[in-house]
């Protein structure tokens, strides 16, 4: 026998969930807004520069997100859901390995400017996570976002400086310019990690884990389709879904935004589901995504736009509410524990979600095939953390 069972939030929690909605809200303008200004960023490059030059900026960029974000994850996770004295020790080795990257890329820069680039931003944002860590790990996205959007603004202010103040810029300068703001970073982040011992985070195993997790959940389930895409389709039909899936993608954030104002009493509480979001909130919420994106792909049908681009932008609406959702749930396994759920959840769905994608794209459906798949994909992972975290066999009866 088995019931489902729904906690209800304490009292004290749902006191204070309109201070988290407000701190989810500021938290995600910031991000919006420094996401604003890369695209500005973007312009300036290709119109100073070349298009090329942008390209390699941007081959450079993918080479320190593929880098970077898989291998912080152990400390990323672990920042939330460890013991003071465990998460400072931590901060420290995390600081090492950051300034290490850093320091590498440094020595390549008259070698290539795709590993120099790479290792400074990849490292760069690791040093940049030892200060912001113990905000997130408060639970506090305003401040993660504002300092992410500071850090954001200098960049691309030094960068434009430069490339409209100079008669004939050049992409070296612009990117070293971009990272300056990295190594005032980089020494701030020292007096935050100083005076504690460097510890690994967690037991090597425990790290294959979340470093697979991140590597195969971000990396492959949620960028593989779009290779797939490419391969068995063209460019065009990438184009038009990776529009839906780019928009869908960011307004989810917000779902991030306000599981992290939870991260306090749920490591307290080892990940009890009534000290976390509501579950009502929640839904709410990705509804509220979910139904911008359909608004969003409705509105495009009526227009010049193409409309397979539109038609996915409609079924990615269903993948953004329950992403946003999606979200929630993981930073509640976070501090539960729960490390090799997601991960094999992971490995599980990345064949099932290509395979989908590709008997679609036979059938020809193209960007549509590849919305339907994310979407898909993202219902059965739903139901596996769904299940995880809300699903409780009753204890067999003896005697």
């Amino acid at each position: 026998m088995a019931d489902l069972i729904v906690p209800e939030n304490a009292p004290e929690a749902a006191a204070g969930g309109s201070r988290n909605l407000v701190k989810t809200i500021v938290g995600v303008v910031f991000m919006y807004g420094s996401r604003g200004f890369g695209l500005l960023l973007t312009l300036a490059l290709i119109g100073k520069l070349s298009i090329a030059d942008y390209g390699l900026y941007a081959l450079a960029l993918t080479f320190a997100t593929i880098l970077g974000p898989p291998i912080d994850n152990p400390w990323s996770v672990r920042a939330v859901r460890e013991s003071d004295e465990e998460f400072a020790r931590e901060r420290a080795s995390r600081y090492l390995l950051g300034a290490t990257f850093m320091i590498a890329g440094a020595a390549f820069i008259p070698v290539s400017y795709f590993v120099w680039f790479g290792f400074v931003v990849a490292g760069g944002e690791i040093v940049f996570n030892v200060i912001k860590s113990q905000n997130n790990r408060d639970g506090h996205p305003d401040r993660v976002w504002r300092y992410d959007a500071t850090r954001q603004t200098s960049s691309v202010l030094l960068t434009c400086a430069y490339l409209f103040g100079v008669h004939d810029p050049g992409l070296i300068t612009a990117s070293l310019l971009y990272c300056a703001p990295y190594f005032v970073i980089l020494v701030l982040a020292g007096f935050a990690a100083w005076g504690h011992r460097p510890a690994m985070p967690g037991p090597v195993r425990q790290m294959a884990i979340l470093i697979g997790e991140m590597g195969i959940g971000t990396a492959l389930y949620l960028q593989g389709d779009v290779l797939l895409l490419g391969w068995l389709t063209n460019a065009t039909e990438v184009g038009y879904y990776n529009i839906s899936l780019m928009v869908a993608t960011a307004l989810a954030g917000i779902g991030q935004a306000f599981a992290m104002t939870y991260h306090e009493p749920l490591r307290e509480s080892g990940g009890d589901l009534s000290k976390g979001p509501k579950l009502r909130t929640t839904i709410l919420l990705a509804t509220i995504v979910g139904s911008i994106v359909l608004v969003t792909g409705i509105v495009m049908l009526f227009t010049s736009v193409p409309a397979p681009m539109a038609e996915s932008m409609i079924i990615m609406a269903g993948f953004a509410f329950l992403r946003t959702v999606i979200c929630v749930f993981q930073v509640v396994l976070y501090t539960q524990r729960r490390d090799r759920l997601r991960f094999g959840a992971a490995v599980v769905l990345v064949p099932v979600k290509l395979a989908l994608l590709a008997v679609l794209v036979w059938l020809g459906l193209g960007a549509v095939a590849a919305a339907t798949a994310t979407t898909v994909a993202d219902a059965i992972l739903l139901a596996i953390f769904a299940g995880a975290l809300y699903w409780k066999r009753k204890p067999v009866a003896t005697g």
